[in-house]
């Protein structure tokens, strides 16, 4: 499994518009094969939002990125307004993974 982490950089004050964003999209992503999951994160400060999409494997996530699919996700306004830099993303083998258990 790989974790795709997509850091963006949010003006002043946009960070709730832009996990409002994600929070109403219309759901491109969750139906398609290989993805496993989602997380927003909004930071403590304000600045930045934290995108975490976890995929079966690179060749799933490659597929969504040459998909209809999220050209319909990212081609609708896009929401570029609300950054003040560019989106850095970075792409990670999941090494290990804990679920909670019996104490």
């Amino acid at each position: 499994m790989i974790a795709v982490i997509n850091r963006l950089p949010v003006k002043e004050g946009a960070a709730d518009q832009v996990v409002e964003r994600f929070a109403n999209s219309r759901g491109h992503v969750q139906g398609f094969p290989g993805f496993v999951s989602m997380e927003v994160l909004d930071s403590e400060v304000g600045d930045e939002v934290l995108v975490i999409t976890r995929w079966r494997d690179k060749d799933a996530f490659n597929s969504w990125v040459h998909s209809d699919e999220f050209e319909r996700a990212h081609g609708r306004g896009g929401g570029s307004e609300l950054l003040r830099g560019h989106p850095q993303m970075g792409t990670y083998e999941v090494a290990v993974e804990r679920e909670p258990g019996p104490r």
